[in-house]
């Protein structure tokens, strides 16, 4: 059986998911409202970068160095996290 404890630490880590599945999907929308907003204005420029976890190893992808850098810290502060929010 799980106890209490574990159950309302499972449903803590859910929750939390959630509301960053939702930060997400809605700066997604933000940025491509922002996009279309400002295509007609000039030259627009497009950048990005990605983190992916293959277990503990992380990767890193981006469309130029200041993402690249910006991702790296990221992916620093969610190790950080996880090693928090995972230890035994």
């Amino acid at each position: 059986m799980i106890s209490i404890e574990k159950k309302k630490k499972m449903q803590q880590l859910v929750t939390a998911g959630i509301l960053l599945i939702l930060v997400g999907v809605i700066m997604f929308i933000a940025g491509l409202t922002l996009s279309v907003l400002e295509q007609g204005k000039g030259k627009t420029e497009v950048r990005g970068g990605a983190i992916i976890f293959i277990g503990p190893i992380p990767i890193a992808l981006g469309t130029d160095k200041n993402s690249i850098i910006i991702i790296s810290i990221l992916m620093i502060i969610l190790m950080i996290i996880a090693y928090f929010l995972f230890r035994p």
